[in-house]
């Protein structure tokens, strides 16, 4: 073997190296990133079921479907998934004091739907909470519009992966590099035709197969505590009995 055989020979090693090395590693990237999005995707999924008990609770304290339609349009949120929510009751319940039966309703109403408005920021915009790895340092919680966007940058990226560095092509480009093998292959006929992209490419996210609910955002109680006071009166008037039993059952 002379010596431009040998030299040619570590120039398609380093090649093939390099084009394995570009490859492999933007796949590894990629599954990295999945594995991460996975992570968060079922963190994400549990915050999902705790907003949704916590409107299921205060939805429970409005005496009938009507009601639950009312209280919601009266918030400017007609027909929206917080009164799509079926009233149910789980856990326990510290009420507050009041002198009447009706301050205390009102008051619990404003405490539930306060407690609802956190947990629907944070499920929707995160919240700064301390590293538990790091001390000193704060990272942001999971949430629904991050993770939008995060899918959105990931799903651009495989794009680009999957059409500038397509299994087939990458197959293809290491045979033509290799002369000798190139040579034997075309003189019995074989081409250069691969069909693993179907099989290797990456599939894009569909983020709505995560079944994560877009609740519409609420306004912090201070800004609504006027309207809901005006509506627990006015329901309490009218369904006295209702909600005494309501509050017996939850305290």
């Amino acid at each position: 073997m002379n010596k431009l055989t040998y030299f040619s020979e570590d120039i398609v090693d380093e090649t093939l190296k390099e084009a394995a090395d570009n490859f492999f590693g933007k796949r590894r990237k990629i599954d990295s990133e999945l594995e991460l999005l996975d992570k968060h995707i079922r963190q994400l999924q549990q915050k999902a079921q705790t907003v949704e008990r916590s409107i299921s609770r205060l939805n429970y304290l409005l005496p009938g479907n009507d009601m639950v339609k009312a209280f919601w349009a009266k918030l400017g949120l007609k027909d929206s998934l917080y009164s799509a929510v079926s009233a149910d009751w789980s856990g326990d319940a510290i009420l507050p004091w009041a002198m009447t039966l009706k301050s205390k309703y009102r008051k619990t109403v404003l405490i539930f739907y306060s407690d609802l408005q956190k947990l629907v920021h944070d499920y929707l915009h995160g919240k700064y909470i301390d590293d538990p790895e790091v001390k000193g340092k704060k990272v942001m919680t999971c949430n629904l519009l991050h993770l939008k966007e995060w899918v959105e940058d990931l799903n651009k990226e495989i794009d680009n992966i999957n059409c500038s560095n397509r299994p087939d092509d990458v197959m293809a480009f290491t045979r033509r590099i290799n002369v000798s093998e190139s040579s034997k292959r075309e003189s019995v006929g074989s081409g250069l035709e691969y069909t693993y992209d179907q099989e290797l490419c990456f599939q894009p996210v569909d983020f709505d197969k995560f079944g994560l609910p877009e609740y519409p955002e609420l306004k912090k109680v201070q800004e609504v505590q006027e309207k809901i006071s005006d509506f627990c009166n006015i329901t309490f008037s009218d369904n006295k009995e209702l909600i005494k039993n309501v509050l017996k059952k939850i305290s």
